[in-house]
């Protein structure tokens, strides 16, 4: 059954406390975790076809689409983390029955803001993805 993506809420801390966790408001969609990994080469002189082994996961990065909104407390720690090269913990909460949730930890590589006429001004953050992304089930 499929997952609506309204009412997804997203998440970042800087600690493992539930108690430090701010959601990150006006957020219009969001892309990832793209994970992917290498293939490592494994043929020989005596193999009759590429031999062929994968390498570390890597599970990428996650893109949020927000409308700016200079206040918004989760927009702004992510500014700060940006800036100050602080790894924090990210959640993305889905609207199914069973409630899945995706985390992990990463860094945020970028904050770019655009506008455009008869728009509102627009963020782009990504986040970079450090270590294994964890699906979950919550009640």
């Amino acid at each position: 059954m499929a997952i609506e993506t309204q009412g997804c809420v997203l998440y970042w801390s800087t600690t493992t406390s539930l108690s430090t966790v701010i959601s990150i408001g006006e957020v219009v969609g969001f892309n990832g975790p793209t994970g992917s990994a290498n293939v490592i080469d494994a043929s020989h002189l005596g193999s009759t076809a590429k031999e062929k082994m994968i390498g570390l996961r890597d599970e990428g990065q996650i893109t949020l689409d927000c409308n700016l909104a200079p206040a918004d407390s989760g927009q702004v720690k992510l500014r700060e983390c940006r800036a100050a090269r602080t790894q924090g913990n990210w959640a993305i909460k889905m609207t199914d029955t069973a409630i899945t949730m995706l985390n992990g930890h990463g860094y945020v590589s970028g904050f770019s803001v655009t506008g455009a006429v008869d728009q509102v001004v627009k963020a782009s953050i990504t986040i970079e993805i450090s270590g294994a992304v964890t699906y979950s089930t919550v009640a």
